[in-house]
């Protein structure tokens, strides 16, 4: 007879691994890839030390303030270890997350001083191995008798991009003991902990979706079961959670999948057709949400506004229940009408990411955006007619692009002036559908080092660079750490809307001054930054 009382499983969230170290080992390869040039173009130097935003914004506001407020966005509550806590509660099973590992070792370590049968490791934002690595080590080290099984969107990769042999090598890399493969995998992570509580000396042989090893050595394969978990009956249940947690900001869930077809994405094949959760399982999960005191919402759906009748219909209701959020979304703006725009205003929305991509509808067809930039041009418009605060997202070095299509963008974010912007050196995914396009271009390499008929990495990276020093109407935002979620995340933590506008103004001086690894003086825009901040108490 099992323990029902023993831990089955601890679910963890994100592991930020040091800046620093990421950038030393960037740097090894800096002659032949991008990595190293991508980080430096989203981040600065400060006080001798190359740093991300929010390191400096954590600084500044301890200089402003006498406190340390360690903001890191990736504290908000991670919505996979989330949903994965509230489908396995459900389920019966004994459940602890650790949402940010960084800030959480030592409850981790109290978690598993208790044994319990397994450790899930959640993918969801890695791109790399290290931190997943990382992360086993740490439970190896203090339960090398418990279970690691990590799933997610990195190991679905892993296995969709590479052979047999070579996934054999990363998983032994990796070092864990069983890997859900997958693309969602909740229901195959709740059969491996039934088992493991229940029956845990037969083998995971005929639990499917695993890749698993009982010796660390071998690796065995089990049948394929595509998962298709309904989005209903598992909308996420915050009454798992303590009121605290979830206040005042999460992440929601409406939609899984994408209904375009990006060249350059492969989300869609990963996440499969477009599937709606029911507008009365949204409406649940809300009502829930703002009688617990939740103020900010921030929808990860990739399109929020598609299929538009249905994002009316969502407005709608949230203006009718008087749900008075502050949201914010991914929106596709040149999918959208005057009655869609005033809608999202009405309701409450306060922020959008635009993955506009380009400025060239020569690029926008390469990519098959299926839009043009003349109806984003609009889109932005009325979103800020509307006084919607806007982060648009732009790629460098998509096939195609010359140094004529880099200033149709340059022309198009000085014409449009969103909020914020952003501009990402193209990172080539063998498996996006553009790959099967490479001969037409020219296309060779992969990752950050690749090149077509018309540019390299190099160029690309030379031509943001560029942009980050001539484009005047509107604010850097770079990754690592500031992104839409960020916003909300600050706006959460009482840093209002013209602060970081401020931050984000007065920090492109320090990154731009920072694009040639010079260490210049930054102390006027320290002082500027202090000041900024002084009346806040976070």
């Amino acid at each position: 007879m099992s323990d029902t009382s023993k831990l089955d499983c601890v679910i963890v969230g994100y592991n930020d691994l040091d800046f620093g170290h990421t950038l030393k080992a960037q740097k090894l390869g800096e002659k032949y890839s991008g990595g190293y040039r991508s980080s430096k173009i989203n981040s600065l130097i400060y006080r001798g030390e190359r740093i991300t935003y929010t390191n400096l914004l954590n600084q500044v506001l301890t200089k402003a303030t006498g406190v340390d407020p360690e903001l890191n966005v990736f504290k908000l509550p991670n919505l996979a270890v989330c949903y994965l806590k509230s489908y396995l509660s459900r389920r019966g099973l004994n459940v602890e997350i650790i949402n940010f590992y960084n800030s959480e070792k030592d409850r981790f370590a109290e978690l598993l001083a208790q044994s319990p049968n397994a450790v899930a490791i959640t993918t969801t934002y890695y791109v790399d191995d290290e931190p997943i690595a990382d992360l086993v080590e740490f439970i190896r080290q203090h339960c090398p008798e418990t279970k690691i099984i990590v799933g997610g969107p990195h190991i679905f990769n892993l296995h969709t991009h590479h052979d047999a042999a070579t996934q054999e090598f990363l998983w032994k890399k990796l070092g864990a003991d069983v890997y859900v493969y997958d693309s969602q995998g909740e229901a195959t992570l709740n059969q491996v902990l039934h088992q493991l509580r229940d029956e845990p000396e037969k083998s995971l042989g005929d639990v499917p979706n695993l890749i698993y090893t009982t010796d660390g050595v071998k690796f065995e394969k089990t049948a394929k079961a595509i998962e298709s978990n309904d989005l209903d009956e598992n909308i996420l249940d915050w009454s798992f959670f303590e009121q605290s947690f979830i206040t005042p900001t999460v992440s929601m869930r409406t939609a899984r999948s994408c209904a375009f077809k990006c060249s350059f994405c492969s989300y869609p094949f990963l996440a499969g057709e477009l599937t709606l959760t029911g507008l009365d399982a949204v409406e649940k999960e809300m009502r829930y949400l703002k009688g617990h005191g939740v103020k900010n919402l921030i929808f990860i759906d990739d399109t929020f506004n598609i299929p538009l009748p249905r994002f009316k219909d969502l407005c709608r209701m949230m203006i009718k229940n008087k749900f008075d959020f502050n949201w914010y979304s991914m929106y596709r703006c040149s999918n959208s009408d005057d009655e869609a725009f005033e809608l999202l205003a009405e309701s409450g929305c306060k922020g959008v990411f635009l993955g506009i991509e380009s400025g060239s509808n020569t690029i926008l067809k390469n990519m098959n955006k299926a839009a043009k930039k003349e109806r984003y041009m609009d889109g932005i418009a009325k979103l800020q007619k509307n006084g919607v605060t806007t982060l648009a997202s732009f790629i460098v070095g998509f096939p195609g692009e010359t140094d004529e299509t880099v200033q149709e963008t340059i022309d198009f974010i000085e014409q449009t002036s969103p909020t914020f912007y952003r501009a990402q050196l193209y990172y080539h995914d063998i498996k996006v559908p553009i790959h099967n396009e490479a001969k037409k271009y020219g296309l060779t390499g992969a990752g950050y080092s690749w090149k077509h008929q018309t540019m390299d990495w190099q160029q690309a990276a030379d031509w943001i660079e560029v942009m980050y020093r001539k484009i005047t109407n509107s604010s850097v935002f770079p990754l690592h750490g500031f992104d839409l979620e960020s916003i909300a995340y600050l706006v959460g933590a009482g840093i209002d809307l013209g602060q970081i506008k401020g931050f984000a103004s007065i920090a492109q001086e320090m990154l731009v001054q920072s694009l040639n690894d010079e260490h210049r003086d930054t102390s006027a825009q320290e002082r500027r930054l202090i000041e900024l901040f002084q009346p806040v108490t976070v």
